[in-house]
């Protein structure tokens, strides 16, 4: 096991397995979750979603949970949960637990110690979270739907870790870290002068911020965003994928899909047992 900070994992390929989602009502079991003799096999996101709690580490340090927060516990650690404020009625928490590998095979964890990464779950998130746990408690469940919702709550805690930690730094070009964020498919030059700063000095920053070009950046984006729309119920044809990511055509779009997955598209959905 070796650690990758939530900040660097916003630039870290990692592969998510093994998932699975319950919900547990903790008044009717004591109160108490008790794994500081036991170590977890499994890595832990813990949503409180109608409860509090005080999680204590294997040093004795205590971390206090709100309502509504989300928890993280990395596989391997040891520690205790009292949870507080339980209703009989209804479920206290949903657990999600998972195993997280680097693209070698190898655990990682972006921490050792119990840790809150959402202060306050949105209305999406719980959503996602409730549909997730329902799924798997009725048997109906899509591994790829329940990998992804994984994905995109350490999505949203690392980009929120990474403009946290570049907030004065990366302040000037924070514009267009945005819109690339959120796939433009305007011209670097042109997202540069929105920020006030020279191309250079933008994809300079840029680079130092992300780990990547702008360029190389956004094509990761769409090339993830591809792969969770061919693996998706919506019956997207190649086209039209390559279409609604701004590619310019179907062959620009396989090649670059091949640049950064070795595989074509439909390669690709051939591997996950997927038909065109």
């Amino acid at each position: 096991m070796y650690i990758v900070p939530f900040e660097k994992l916003y630039n870290t390929e990692f592969i998510i397995t093994e998932p699975m989602a319950k919900t547990q009502f903790w008044s009717q079991r004591g109160g108490i979750f008790n794994s500081l003799d036991k170590p977890k096999i499994s890595h832990t996101l813990l949503w409180f979603k109608n409860c509090s709690a005080n999680i204590t580490d294997i040093d004795g340090n205590v971390l206090h949970v709100k309502q509504n927060q989300l928890a993280y516990m990395a596989k391997g650690i040891r520690y205790k949960v009292e949870f507080l404020d339980t209703d009989p009625e209804n479920e206290d928490t949903v657990v999600i637990h998972f195993q997280m590998t680097d693209i070698n095979g190898e655990d990682i964890a972006p921490t050792l110690v119990p840790e809150i990464c959402i202060k306050n779950v949105d209305l999406s998130f719980s959503k996602m979270i409730d549909n997730i746990a329902n799924d798997f408690k009725n048997n109906i469940v899509c591994v790829p739907e329940l990998k992804s919702s994984i994905y995109k709550i350490f999505a949203a805690v690392c980009q929120h870790r990474k403009r946290k930690t570049a907030k004065n730094k990366y302040t000037c070009i924070d514009q267009g870290i945005k819109l690339l964020e959120q796939n433009s498919d305007m011209k670097i030059n042109d997202i540069a002068k929105i920020c006030g700063v020279s191309e250079c000095y933008f994809r300079r920053l840029f680079k130092e911020y992300s780990g990547e070009s702008p360029i190389d950046f956004r094509q990761h984006y769409r090339i993830e965003k591809a792969k969770q729309l061919l693996l998706s119920d919506e019956g997207l044809s190649i086209g039209e994928i390559a279409e609604e990511l701004n590619f310019t055509d179907i062959y620009h779009f396989s090649k670059t899909f091949k640049k950064y997955n070795n595989v074509s598209p439909s390669q690709f959905l051939a591997q996950e047992g997927r038909l065109l």
